[in-house]
């Protein structure tokens, strides 16, 4: 009798951890009511652990990150990444924003640890935005330039297996391409995108375009942003400047301006976000502090809303 036993096993791929640890301090200040947004405790102690690895495979290189907050205990996000060297880049993505037009939403120059200008106030809104959780990318660089796809099938969403998701009624496709090849220092780019509308059965076409230049310890930026929607469309400005005053403190300002509506409501007026924010990195630790204001937040005529933040965070 003659006979053979085959024997198979998986390569594991090799993991590594790492970590961040953020003490911040958050003042909402003073909105158009005259009165402070938050009144409790403005200290916040934030912690993340993250799983990084990748391995060798018959299709490309495999990579894994897996990212959970502490405190809440759950994953925040996910990326699978299969590196097929000149054949580009595909992943799946679950909370990352790895791929795709949402990574243009705003490409303004800013110091370490400063949010865009409108974030975490009332006029947080009115920026290109693509799925994240269930949206499959493709990245890939051609002569110079680089080009993310994006695709999220029905609005996208994650679940496990076994399971569907229902997000949506229409599949979300983008597209960004830039270049830094065409000047030292000058990066400019476009993106655009067919997202699926949650509230209707429409689409919501969203397009930016930017440039920035870096020229010594500066960099400038400006691009131009319009997110058509059923429910009413915007316009968008947004202008950067930073400063790097050494290798290890920055400063930047941050201006955006968003035109709101189809120019038949007179009533409405445009929106205007400004902030401006500094950084210093010594080692794995980072001090950071930003002010993000918003005037006519929404449209409204007078509705102010500020938000101030400092935050020391250590890397492990």
């Amino acid at each position: 009798m003659a006979g053979s036993l085959v024997a198979f096993s998986a390569q594991a791929m090799e993991m590594s951890v790492s970590g961040q640890a953020k003490i911040t301090y958050v003042d909402e200040g003073e909105g158009s009511a005259g009165n402070t947004d938050v009144t409790g405790n403005p200290y916040g102690f934030d912690q993340t652990v993250a799983f990084n690895g990748s391995g060798e495979s018959p299709i490309g290189t495999i990579s894994l990150m897996h990212v959970l907050n502490v405190n809440g205990g759950s994953a925040s996000s996910s990326l699978i990444s299969i590196d097929m060297g000149d054949a580009g880049t595909i992943s799946l993505d679950g909370g990352v924003g790895n791929s795709g037009a949402g990574t243009y939403k705003d490409k303004m120059p800013r110091a370490a640890g400063a949010e865009q200008s409108w974030d975490d106030t009332d006029g947080d809104a009115y920026f290109l935005d693509t799925p994240t959780q269930g949206h499959w990318g493709y990245d890939n660089s051609f002569a110079g330039f680089n080009v993310t796809l994006g695709y999220a099938k029905n609005g996208g969403g994650n679940s496990g297996d076994d399971t569907n998701t229902d997000a949506g009624d229409d599949s979300s496709k983008s597209f960004g391409i830039s270049t830094s090849s065409l000047m030292d220092g000058l990066n400019v780019g476009l993106a655009m995108a067919e997202n699926d509308n949650t509230s209707s059965e429409d689409i919501d076409n969203e397009n930016t375009v930017f440039a920035t230049y870096a020229v010594g310890p500066m960099s400038f930026g400006v691009q131009h942003t319009e997110i058509n929607t059923s429910g009413d469309d915007a316009k968008s400005m947004m202008y950067g400047v930073a400063l790097n005053i050494n290798e290890n403190a920055a400063i930047s300002w941050n201006a955006r301006t968003v035109e709101l509506g189809d120019g038949s409501n007179t009533t409405t007026k445009d929106q205007e976000d400004t902030g401006i924010a500094a950084s210093y990195t010594m080692g794995n630790m980072t001090l950071s502090a930003f002010n993000n204001s918003t005037d006519n937040a929404g449209g409204t005529s007078g509705k102010e809303d500020e938000v101030t933040q400092v935050t020391l965070a250590f890397a492990f």
